[in-house]
This record gives C-alpha cells, structure tokens and sequence, in this order.
C-alpha cells in the first residue's frame, strides 16, 4: 500500500491510489451530518454549565473519548445512559442538523459509479434513517448499521464484510474519528480520515490514517 499523503489544503490532486469499485463505508455524525454543534448544544442543557471557550472547545476535539470524558469528570458507568438520552434528543431535533456543504454531491457521484455505499454509526438506526430521509439520500446507500459501540467501531466493521462477504481489502472507511481510523487497523481495511468533524487534524493525524481529506469535494478527487 502506498505511503500516507498529507496534501495540502490547496492540493489539486490529494492521491494516487486507484479506488475505483470499492466498498465504501461512511461514518454519519460528523462525516456525513454537521451534528456536533446540536451535541455541544445538549450537552450544556444535560450539564448545566456555562458555554466553553472556543479554545477549550478545539483542545477537546483534540482528545480521544475517554480523556472527554475525564475532563468533565463523568464516570464510565454513566456513558451508556447518557448515549440512550442523546440518541432520543438528537432524534427529536433532527431536522436542525445540516449536511455538510457538498455532501450530497459527493454520494451522488460515488452511487452514480455502482460502488456498494454502507453507513455505520454509534447514533439509532432509526435516526440516521430519519436524517437521511429528510436530506433525500436515502437512496445511495445499501444499507445502515447503528448503534456501533461508543468505544470502538470494529465488530460493526467486522458485521458488514462478513454480510456481503467483502473483500477487506477492497473496503474504505471515511470518519472524522480515531475510533473509526482505529477500527479499520484491527479489521485491515484503508482508513480515509476527514477534517470537519469532531476530532481534530492534529490527533487524527496522530493514529495515522492511510489518508486524510479536508474537505467534502476531496473525496470526489480521491475517489472518482
């Protein structure tokens, strides 16, 4: 496999790998959908404290899930509750939650090419469904798996290729998040990282995806 590229932000040309006919799978909240603003959001409401600093904000994106977590103090035994309750507000306000600029362009391109297209998320099925319904794109998809684990997105991974029986190596995640560079390293599929979700460039960048697209309109240059 060819070295990691990091291109810069003005880079015309991002890769040189060949990604024709492959199997794609999308993450959903903040690959797909600009959610993290609405989970800022709620996340204030459930907590009762004041707005944080922008600064604090970008520190955090910087951080895994666990050191989030830490910050707040919020003990382990309280994450599965606390998913449950964000999966029901999310679920009501759905309709706040844009699609990022461009997105729909890039999965019309990357259906119009008769790629299998999966959607995996640790948000409900029935979410992700709704969301994909208003924005009407339902319709690239093959099929969406929720409910993915808040601590790693491998045996998801692992579900899908086993039900299609794919051909890891001709599988693609595209994530903002190190858990999903993280579970495409224990599944042996290529990680395609993106910078405008909720983890920041630079830890992204740490667990070292196979490549890295700033923008939505990349991953036409990287996949068409």
């Amino acid at each position: 496999m060819p070295k990691p590229h990091w291109p810069g932000k003005s880079s015309p040309v991002l890769f040189d790998l060949d990604l024709r006919m492959k199997n794609i799978i999308f993450d959903f909240d903040g690959t797909l959908a600009d959610s993290f603003p609405l989970v800022l959001d709620l996340f204030y409401k459930w907590s009762k404290c004041d707005p944080l600093p922008d600064k604090t904000v970008q520190m955090l994106r910087n951080k895994s899930i666990k050191e989030v977590l830490a910050y707040f103090k919020i003990p382990m035994w309280k994450v599965p509750g606390l998913l449950v309750k964000g999966r029901v507000d999310l679920g009501r306000r759905l309709a706040e939650v844009p699609l990022f600029a461009d997105m729909d362009t890039v999965l019309k391109k990357l259906h119009s090419t008769n790629r299998q297209i999966f959607l995996m998320s640790s948000n409900s099925a029935v979410n992700v469904n709704k969301f994909l319904k208003i924005h009407k794109i339902d319709g690239y998809f093959t099929e969406v798996f929720g409910n993915a684990g808040i601590f790693g997105k491998a045996p998801v991974m692992k579900r899908i290729i086993q039900k299609y029986r794919l051909n890891p190596k001709d599988c693609y995640s595209i994530g903002d998040e190190i858990r999903d560079i993280d579970a495409t390293k224990k599944v042996g599929i290529t990680s395609i990282a993106v910078g405008w979700g909720y983890n920041g460039e630079q830890i992204l960048k740490a667990h070292k995806p196979d490549y890295f697209a700033h923008k939505p309109t990349d991953l036409i240059k990287l996949l068409q």
